[in-house]
């Protein structure tokens, strides 16, 4: 279901005392949007050696009301953290910096509600979704720019930059179509990256099994009135079995400029990835290959006053991906086929030899997407109210995805060329108002969306909380969203699969209420969730079929719970106990009505997920960072001899040992610790135990 080596919102952060509780205290004391990162972010990312176990407990206590006075994207209005009536998950730096893994997978697959499927180690290759939900269905956003890939959901968490630019993580669950668009049908996630007023210079670099070597530079500058921030990293491995070898660059850039009409900020990265795809998409081609090489940029601007916020940005991205179902280092081109060292030409199905059945030519795709956002809020009397618009475009050239069109040659390709190609623009207005009295807070908004293929939508919502004693929170929410299909579900036709032109866009409606508390020492939240989905999309075929083919079928129900909690011990008799979570993830799915298909994605959801966290010191300077996490998925898949297999349960641990210095910081991972085995998508089993040690710098400058 997929296509195809290497030629490879926020605004600056200040120190402050504590916001008034009035909802644009945030407008009025900064004129700037503040991010959880103000306390842990002004601690550099390794600690002095002058901390002791005592120290820890003054951190913590004032990272918690830090995080109280967050104003989170989970609204078009502005609101804090503590006041949204949703659940939300946010990820410090300080949590990322030190858990005990080294790409942007490892770290999602710790957070509660999260599925990752891999199909490639270090982050070569993951699809994400949230509660129950496909890999198609959660929007990613870096800085509130959305960044998912018309061609394919494949492609969402391909991004420029790496762990250590991330400030924080907000991780939004259920619906966000009246606050992102389509397609943030059960969630979004969205990176904010580093926007810290201070000059460093921070390098990070570490080696491992599998000839694993990862590097990264990035320097904070701030200069006048702006704000710069570069940075750049490489990871290559020789693979940990046959054809998982990968290499992979990613370059990224953010400006921040403060002038007196308002702040203006730039954006732009560049990613090229190149990595071996054994199984990745069939179990029948095991020398699978893909390169993808993307260049993106943004511009944006944000006006602040007592009353009015106004934030606009302008976007674009290319993104490039070849595919060789038969990888080049294995197979030759040779008058028009691909050549075997024991002269076996390319064929999808052996014993074969009509013409027909031999692989002539890779999958070539470029995307381009190009955007512009406008929102604007007003705070009265009668509490906040805002307005957007966004408008989107979006386009592929292909040699297999689209209709019939010019023929093209392929951008940095030796013999790709493209001869179909598709587009569609979207247009919405938004429009939202909260209103809060007394303990009471409501949040109802809409999205009217048009697009050119499938004409005009309307999805709407309302949120309402109750807010208790002690900063804690009861909510309920019922809201709409739609998914738009990717060009992959319109047109791929392959020797496994085939797309469908006539899809309509999936619906759904989704009701969750829950309870949430900030206190002191404990953060914790529970939730309820339903979700029925309408002209859900999948790729499906029947016992009697050999092919998967896309289609909207029936009705999907999805009902689930989340349960989480964080304590912080701010007791002096555990001051060597920084922290410790835990977390429960439980989603059902099913049709509206029996039916004996075979589901691709839709019916092979995460069932169960229980996960820990804790981070403690052995001795000064010396800790501990363990995360666990036991995974229990629901469906089957075709082995190689096309027998049916139950996904079994798995548990998976990792572990950081570091020993912090003044500047630097050492430390040893070993991932999948009790080397268990395991797959996440079909048969393609997991890397085992990865043992790696790496240091990290932070010069100030």
């Amino acid at each position: 279901m997929k296509k195809q080596r290497i030629e490879i919102t926020q605004l600056p952060i200040s120190v402050f005392k504590r916001w008034s509780r009035k909802p644009f205290g945030v407008f009025s004391s900064l004129q700037r949007v503040v991010h959880i990162g103000v306390i842990t972010g002004m601690l550099t990312l390794l600690s002095s050696t002058e901390k002791t176990y005592a120290q820890t407990d003054t951190i913590k206590i004032n990272n918690h009301l830090n995080l109280e006075e967050v104003v989170v994207s989970a609204n078009r209005t502005q609101q804090f953290n503590t006041e949204i009536s949703r659940t939300m998950t946010l990820i410090p730096a300080k949590e990322i910096n030190y858990s005990a893994v080294q790409s942007m997978n490892e770290l999602l697959k710790a957070v509660p509600g999260i599925d990752i499927r891999q199909r490639g180690t270090q982050g070569i290759q993951v699809d994400i979704s949230l509660r129950g939900g496909s890999f198609e269905q959660t929007l990613i956003l870096i800085n509130g720019i959305p960044f998912n890939d018309p061609q394919t959901g494949h492609h969402n968490l391909n991004l420029p930059i790496n762990l250590e630019s991330i400030e924080r993580i907000e991780v939004l669950y259920g619906p966000g179509a009246r606050i992102y668009g389509p397609n943030a049908f059960t969630g979004a996630v969205n990176l904010i990256t580093n926007s810290q007023m201070q000059n460093n210079i921070q390098v990070q670099t570490s080696l491992g099994q599998h000839g694993l070597f990862d590097a990264n530079l990035s320097s904070q500058i701030q200069f006048k009135k702006t704000n710069h921030y570069l940075s750049f990293g490489t990871k290559n491995s020789d693979g940990y079995t046959s054809n998982t070898d990968f290499k992979l660059y990613q370059l990224f850039y953010r400006t921040l400029l403060n002038t007196k009409p308002g702040t203006f900020s730039f954006q732009a990265g560049y990613l090229n990835k190149a990595f071996g795809a054994q199984n990745f998409y069939t179990l029948d081609f095991p020398e699978q290959f893909e390169q993808l090489r993307q260049i993106n940029a943004a511009l944006g601007f944000q006006k602040s006053t007592e009353k009015i916020k106004i934030e606009s940005h302008f976007y674009a991205k290319q993104n490039h991906d070849r595919f060789e179902l038969f990888r080049e280092d294995t197979y030759n081109f040779q008058n028009g086929f691909f050549v075997n060292q024991t002269n076996d030409t390319a064929k999808y199905t052996p014993g074969i030899y009509e013409p027909w059945n031999y692989y002539k030519n890779h999958n070539y795709h470029m995307t381009r997407t190009a955007g512009t956002k406008l929102n604007l809020v007003y705070q009265s009397n009668w509490g906040q109210s805002a307005l957007g618009f966004d408008y989107r475009f979006e386009q592929i050239f292909s040699n297999t995805l689209g209709n019939p069109g010019d023929t093209l040659n392929a951008p940095g390709e030796t013999r790709g060329v493209f001869t179909k190609t598709a587009k569609r623009t979207h247009l919405n207005l938004f429009a939202e108002h909260s209103y809060s009295i007394v303990l009471w807070n409501v949040t109802a908004g809409f999205l009217l969306h048009h697009n050119t293929d499938y004409g005009t939508k309307f999805n709407g919502g309302i949120e309402l909380s109750h807010k208790l004693a002690n900063n804690s929170r009861i909510f309920a929410s019922v809201n709409q969203a739609i998914r738009l299909p990717s060009f992959t579900d319109l047109y791929y036709n392959g020797p496994r699969n085939t797309g469908n032109p006539e899809l309509k866009p999936e619906e759904s409606i989704s009701y969750e209420l829950g309870a949430k508390s900030f206190k002191t020492n404990l953060n914790w939240h529970a939730a309820a969730f339903y979700r029925q989905t309408t002209e859900a999309i999948d790729w499906i075929k029947y016992p009697s079929e050999t092919k998967y083919r896309t289609e909207n079928f029936s009705e999907l129900n999805t009902w689930g719970t989340d349960l989480y909690f964080k304590w912080t011990p701010n007791n002096k008799s555990l001051s060597f106990l920084n922290y410790i979570q835990a977390s429960y993830s439980f989603a059902s799915v099913s049709l509206s009505k029996q039916d004996s298909m075979v589901s691709a994605y839709a019916l092979d959801f995460l069932k169960h997920k229980i996960t820990t966290s804790a981070k403690l010191y052995l001795f000064k300077n010396t800790g501990l960072n363990i995360n666990t996490s036991y995974n229990a998925r629901n469906g089957s898949y075709e082995d190689i001899n096309k027998q049916t297999i139950n996904y079994r349960p798995y548990i998976l641990a990792d572990l950081r040992l570091f020993y912090e210095m003044k500047k630097s910081q050492i430390y040893f991972d070993a991932n999948n610790l009790f080397n268990n085995k395991y797959n996440d998508l079909g048969g393609i089993e997991q890397a085992g135990l990865w043992i790696k040690a790496g240091i990290k710098v932070n010069l100030n400058l």
